[in-house]
């Protein structure tokens, strides 16, 4: 989910063919018939070129000099941006141009985060600070791109998939401390210091986060990629939880990603994986550092 340096808007530490219960309009469109040479490399050069510059400028921001990431990420911006223009007819821009308009909400998410004037803000506000100006950008985006709220999952869905992965979450949280062991955002765990960081890990990590990657990224890049959509965005999902400088957590949200891709192919909503990952988030940062018989790692997942 990308977020403030401090902590990653998260993922959970933990993105569509024609079939009832799928993604409607763009999402449901399988890899194009156009299989040419040229446009299979096309598509490669996309997908290896944008995974590895997000990777170098997460790996810079992490390991090496903050500001030169952040630099990084805004020559990939204009770079996007810039591609995403080229060549292509405004009112009805290519699948390829519309996939790498929607990446641009990837360094986006990155440069606020890191700019931002988080200190000043308590823990829990960081992410409402970080993750409203993306929000607002991704629906600024929503409009060129014609992309209608049920096409990117924002309707309910019957599946029973729906309540198992939101229940899932609960677990998550549990395997995702055992790996990060993270500092509460709260100093005690009351109803009333809970309630409100709870309802912002909820909103603006769990819906916001899926909202981005399970449903406009997913949507746009499925035309492009097909059945390679799902871990297309869950690898990108992943490079931006680097910060937390843990391989296991990379890991982690990549296979729990792939998982939550899966759920919204399947059941054409991101209702159920949003409060799976809400719940994760809040069960990591909130409930789990605060019960002694969860905090205590068992034997059979020490890390090295």
């Amino acid at each position: 989910m990308a977020e403030p340096r401090a902590h990653h808007i998260h993922s959970s530490s933990l993105g569509l063919t024609a079939r009832p219960g799928r993604l409607p309009g763009p999402s449901i469109v399988s890899l194009p018939a156009t299989s040419a040479p040229d446009s299979r490399q096309r598509t490669g050069a996309l997908v290896l070129g944008t995974l590895t510059a997000f990777a170098a400028a997460e790996l810079l921001v992490t390991y090496g000099n903050p500001i030169a990431g952040i630099v990084l990420h805004a020559v990939i911006l204009t770079s996007l941006i810039a591609a995403a223009g080229l060549g292509t007819d405004v009112a009805q821009p290519s699948a390829n141009n519309r996939l790498l308009y929607s990446l641009t909400l990837v360094p986006l998410i990155r440069i606020l985060s890191l700019s931002m004037p988080l200190a000043r803000f308590d823990p829990a506000v960081w992410y409402v600070m970080a993750g409203l100006p993306v929000f607002l950008a991704a629906l600024v985006i929503m409009g060129p791109l014609r992309l209608r709220p049920a096409a990117i999952g924002l309707r309910p869905s019957w599946s029973p998939l729906q309540p198992s992965v939101a229940v899932l979450g609960f677990a998550l949280g549990f395997f995702e401390y055992q790996i990060l062991r993270p500092k509460p955002l709260i100093e005690d765990l009351t109803l009333s210091s809970f309630v409100l960081p709870a309802l912002i890990l909820l909103i603006a990590t769990g819906f916001l986060e899926e909202f981005l990657f399970r449903g406009i990224l997913q949507t746009t890049a499925s035309p492009v990629l097909g059945r390679f959509a799902v871990p297309y965005v869950s690898v990108v999902f992943a490079i931006l939880h680097i910060g937390y400088r843990s391989a296991a957590d990379v890991a982690f949200v990549l296979a729990i990603a792939l998982i939550y891709g899966w759920v919204v192919r399947r059941t054409g909503s991101i209702m159920g994986v949003s409060m799976s990952h809400g719940i994760t988030n809040i069960m990591l940062f909130l409930v789990v550092p605060f019960i002694p018989a969860l905090t205590a790692r068992p034997d059979w997942l020490a890390l090295p």
